[in-house]
């Protein structure tokens, strides 16, 4: 059986505001992308990482597989709408 697991735009956003500050010019990068759901400022965002120092780019790097892979992260729960009492 599998499990099924909700993460969330909102969970990585502030997994990556742990990890680089959120003040940071790179975090705002990546949360302006994060926010506009562009794939344009989330590849400007990659790029200024590549050009970051290797321990800041291994830290989002881990950050990334943390977000995708911990299974106590139900983030996404939160932004899913509440049940209704609706039937379908």
């Amino acid at each position: 059986m599998s499990t099924v697991r909700v993460v969330s735009f909102n969970g990585l956003r502030l997994r990556l505001g742990a990890a680089l500050g959120f003040q940071s010019p790179l975090f705002e990068q990546f949360a302006r992308a994060l926010d506009s759901r562009d794939e344009a400022d989330l590849q400007l965002a990659i790029q200024a990482l590549e050009a970051c120092p290797e321990p800041m780019r291994a830290s989002v790097q881990n950050v990334l597989v943390d977000w995708l892979f911990d299974p106590e992260d139900a983030s996404g729960l939160l932004d899913l709408p509440a049940a209704t009492e609706a039937r379908h």
